[in-house]
C-alpha cells in the first residue's frame, strides 16, 4: 500500500517536473527569438538584465523543486511548495508578456516582492512582533466604518470571539452589566458550588 503510494508520488513529481522542463523550453524560446531576433529594438541593457534576474530566480526555484522531488517530496502540497510555482508561472507570464506587448509588462513582476512582503507581515510580524495586535487592521477597520462597515453589534460579537468568549458567555456579560438577577443568580450558585468542592 505504501509502496503503491510512492509510486503514484513519484510519478506525479516526475510529470510535473516534465511540465516545469517543457515549460522553461517554450517560454525562454519565446522570448529570445522574440525580443533578441524579431523585434531587436526591444533589447536594451535594461531589459537583458531583468530577463536575466529573473530568469536566474525562476532556474533556482526550478532547482529546489527538482531536490524536493529526488527527496521524496510532494509537489502538489500547499504551501511553500504552490508559491515556487506560482513564482515560475508569473515570471513566464511576463517574459512572453514582454516579448508580445512591451516592458511595461516588467511591473507585473512586482506582485511577487509584494505578496511576499504581505505574507511576512502577516505571518511573521503581527503574530510574533506585534504581538497579534495589527495596526494596519484597525486603520483599514476605521476606513470601511466610515463608509458603512459592520454592524455594532456584529463588531461586539468579534470582539467578544476576539477576547475567546462563546456567544453565550457574551450574552451572560451583557446580562451581566445591565443587572440581569438571573446571572446574579447563576454566579451565586457557582460560587457556592466552587466554594463547596474546596471544603
Amino acid at each position: 500500500m505504501a509502496r503503491a503510494a510512492a509510486k503514484r508520488q513519484k510519478a506525479a513529481n516526475a510529470s510535473a517536473l516534465q511540465s516545469l522542463r517543457v515549460g522553461f523550453l517554450i517560454v525562454n524560446t519565446i522570448h529570445l527569438v522574440l525580443v533578441f531576433y524579431a523585434y531587436r529594438s526591444k533589447a536594451t541593457w535594461g531589459s537583458v538584465i531583468k530577463y536575466a534576474s529573473t530568469e536566474a530566480v525562476a532556474i533556482a526555484l526550478w532547482i529546489t523543486l527538482e531536490k524536493m522531488a529526488r527527496d521524496g517530496d510532494d509537489l502538489k502540497q500547499t504551501g511553500l511548495t504552490a508559491y515556487l510555482f506560482d513564482i515560475i508561472y508569473v515570471t513566464w507570464f511576463v517574459h512572453v508578456g514582454t516579448a508580445l506587448f512591451g516592458s511595461w509588462v516588467w511591473w507585473i513582476w512586482a506582485v511577487i516582492p509584494l505578496y511576499a512582503s504581505y505574507i511576512a507581515y502577516s505571518k511573521l510580524v503581527v503574530p510574533f512582533v506585534l504581538g497579534g495586535r495589527d495596526p494596519l487592521r484597525g486603520l483599514f477597520s476605521a476606513f470601511a466604518g466610515s463608509s458603512g462597515g459592520t454592524a455594532p453589534a456584529d463588531q461586539a460579537a468579534t470582539e467578544n470571539n476576539a477576547a475567546g468568549q462563546s456567544k453565550r458567555q457574551a450574552k451572560l456579560q451583557k446580562r451581566a452589566e445591565k443587572g440581569d438577577p438571573r446571572v446574579q443568580m447563576q454566579q451565586r450558585e457557582a460560587g457556592n458550588a466552587s466554594g463547596t468542592r474546596k471544603r
